[in-house]
């Protein structure tokens, strides 16, 4: 609703109807309590099941692109062909603007959120292959992904359109969950510290300033790791205990 508002406030400054915008010097607050219950994880079937009803194409790839990396919504939603990098031999992103929006509203590129937020993240082939595809015929400065009409892609425009369907289509076959878009960042969290991606690699990845931030909030996961931890401790109680395979194959 504010950001509605914000956007009806913005036009009637280009009309010339108002001196300025009111939202834009205003921000909702923040729930600082039941973060973690506020956040969806979705299971990797669950996904999968809520990628088959993103009928769009460039809605689909695009959605691939945010569960693939972790990356916040303005920072895919910026990447241009000139940000497709490769680091140590594999191919990658790098993320280094991101969209924001000026004091009356009017979204622009700038710098990513934070010091910590530009950053590299290494990628799959398949999902190189599928960007180096959309950066085909643009220049090097153009937007990978546009929405319907050209241009930004517009969250608003995105989730009435192509993902609320998506999710309505998904839960008729099952799906219990109501993701927000902004969820697949969690999800990609959640499927990396699933396969014992340490914490501080999940940090780089997702761009955050301090680990703390990290465990704050993914921390409440690490139970799917109860088993390595107890091997290690009994481990390091017997010195004849042979080295648990988990350390073996690290």
């Amino acid at each position: 609703m504010h950001g509605l508002l914000s956007g009806i406030c913005h036009s009637a400054v280009e009309r010339t109807l108002r001196t300025k915008n009111p939202c834009a010097s205003t921000r909702l607050p923040r729930k600082d309590d039941g973060v973690e219950d506020e956040m969806v994880f979705l299971e990797r079937d669950e996904w999968a099941l809520l990628r088959s009803h993103l009928v769009d194409q460039d809605a689909r790839e695009l959605a691939d692109a945010l569960a693939e990396t972790g990356a916040r919504w303005g920072e895919i939603t910026a990447l241009q062909p000139r940000d497709l990098v490769r680091r140590s031999g594999r191919p990658a992103i790098r993320i280094q603007r991101a969209w924001k929006r000026d004091e009356n509203g009017a979204p622009y590129l700038g710098p990513p959120k934070t010091k910590k937020a530009r950053r590299t993240i290494v990628i799959t082939s398949s999902l190189d292959q599928m960007f180096r595809r959309r950066a085909r015929s643009i220049t090097s400065k153009d937007l990978l992904f546009t929405g319907p009409k050209g241009g930004r892609w517009d969250t608003w425009t995105f989730r009435s359109l192509r993902w609320h369907p998506a999710i309505e289509g998904a839960r008729a076959e099952g799906l219990t969950k109501a993701p927000r878009v902004h969820d697949l960042r969690h999800s990609h969290a959640s499927w990396l510290i699933a396969t014992k991606v340490p914490l501080p690699a999940i940090q780089g990845r997702l761009g955050h300033e301090s680990i703390t931030t990290t465990v704050d909030r993914y921390g409440h996961l690490l139970d799917a790791l109860d088993d390595e931890v107890v091997a290690a401790v009994e481990w390091a109680m017997d010195p004849n205990a042979p080295l648990p395979t988990t350390c073996l194959t690290a």
